[in-house]
């Protein structure tokens, strides 16, 4: 039987109180990159979203802050918001440390709008993000309610169609079986139960558009923003690609209010 929505994310917020701490120390993000003062954003996603410098932005989904911090870093009034207190604990120790200005919020993602209360000039939401949310037309309407009239609303995530294969790159499961799966096991020692659901591209557009908003391009990239697979070899712009390029890895779209 499916579980329902608040027992899930009960479950979720368990994990990543339990599991950041071992995410931090394990090296699985460029804190000494950051703490030297470069930026965690790739490319791509700032010539997507554009100058935010004076901008106020809104990082959903934002885990330890590093991003919300790069987007403050290029002057961005920047906002994170995150289920898990102790991934906000981190960001804003990771903030006072770094001495850029950002708020962090602990908040459901779906209460997002009341719970600020504000519109905003970005929404971002990036690496990681939609398997955590069993209902993506909720998720919807959260970034279309936080966007100003004349807002950008920026996504970069992992394809959908990688869920499908498992570690030898063999398709393992079908791309079309949507829902919520439990999950138990985890790389950190972070042994909670949780949940994530797989969603379709062609969901996420779908809720997108639902929600009053106008996709402006959607792009599906043979780079990811982590090692997936072991046989991942860097590029130049510090992101991982499989040799000869042979399946999306990652997408991003670009959206405002219709």
């Amino acid at each position: 039987m499916a579980e329902d929505p608040e027992t899930v994310f009960a479950a979720n917020r368990r994990y990543w109180d339990r599991s950041t701490p071992q995410k931090m120390d394990h090296g699985s993000y460029p804190l000494a990159a950051f703490r030297a003062g470069e930026s965690t954003l790739f490319d791509h996603e700032r010539e997507a979203v554009g100058e935010v410098s004076g901008r106020s932005l809104l990082h959903l989904q934002c885990n330890n802050g590093l991003e919300t911090l790069s987007w403050a870093r290029e002057g961005a009034d920047a906002v994170g918001v995150d289920i898990s207190g102790e991934s906000l604990r981190v960001a804003r120790e990771l903030a006072a440390e770094s001495g850029l200005d950002a708020d962090f919020v602990q908040c459901n993602v779906y209460d997002v709008a009341d719970a600020l209360d504000r519109e905003f000039d970005v929404v971002y939401t990036a690496r990681g993000v939609l398997g955590w949310l069993p209902d993506l037309d909720g998720w919807a309407d959260a970034v279309a309610r936080s966007l100003a009239d004349d807002g950008v609303f920026y996504l970069f995530e992992g394809h959908p169609l990688v869920h499908s294969f498992d570690g030898d790159l063999d398709p393992a499961r079908s791309y079309f079986e949507t829902g919520p799966r439990e999950r138990t096991e985890s790389d950190f020692g972070a042994d909670e139960r949780h949940f994530l659901t797989h969603h379709r591209l062609s969901d996420v557009v779908t809720a997108l558009a639902a929600a009053g908003l106008r996709v402006e391009f959607l792009r599906e990239h043979p780079f990811d923003y982590w090692r997936r697979w072991d046989r991942m070899v860097r590029d130049d712009a510090g992101r991982w690609r499989l040799p000869d390029d042979p399946i999306p890895l990652t997408f991003s779209l670009r959206a405002r209010p219709a």
